[in-house]
Formats: structure tokens, C-alpha cells, sequence
């Protein structure tokens, strides 16, 4: 993807995330330390890399949102990627423990 193009990629998910936040009321919850679980449910049951679902730019959001301290090592303690199989509701469900 050229340079421009990733930027704006990034730049929306970093508004959805801020907005998402805002939209649970948890801005500004300032999490100092958790574990944190992203749950994708795929559509289809063609083959998924974990690695290309990495959630960096909205990472970037929960922390610009006020939602996380900061999005490094000493603040979240584990991330857990997980994939499974929704043909009815494919979506993304992320947990927070803290």
C-alpha cells in the first residue's frame, strides 16, 4: 500500500477508535495496567494470519481517547488474538480486564 494510502487508513481507525470510546463512555478511564483479548469473527472460514490483524492503530485511539494509559508492555500485560467462525454476525469483540 503507498505511503498516503496507509496514512489515511490509519488516521480513520484512529477516529473510530477515539469515537468508539466516546461512544461507551470510557474516555479518559486512564487503564493503567491489563490484559486485553480481540475476538474476531470471520464471516467465512477461508484461512486468517493472526499477524494481519493487529490492532496498532486502534491501540493508538485507546490511548489518544484517554482509554489506556499508554499502549505499552508495563500498561498492557497481555494481548490475546483469537479468530473463530460467525457466518450470521461476523464482527469483533474486544476485552479489557483490569
Amino acid at each position: 500500500m503507498p505511503r498516503p494510502q496507509m496514512n489515511h487508513e490509519k488516521q480513520v481507525w484512529k477516529e473510530f477508535g477515539e469515537w468508539l470510546v466516546k461512544y461507551y463512555g470510557y474516555e479518559n478511564m486512564k487503564i493503567e495496567k491489563c490484559n486485553i483479548t480481540i475476538v474476531y469473527y470471520f464471516g467465512s472460514k477461508r484461512r486468517h494470519d493472526a499477524d494481519n490483524y493487529t490492532p496498532k492503530n486502534l491501540f493508538d485511539s485507546f490511548t489518544s481517547s484517554g482509554l489506556l494509559v499508554d499502549d505499552d508492555l508495563d500498561h498492557v500485560q497481555s494481548l490475546t488474538i483469537k479468530g473463530n467462525y460467525c457466518k450470521e454476525r461476523p464482527r469483533t469483540e474486544i476485552y479489557i480486564e483490569y
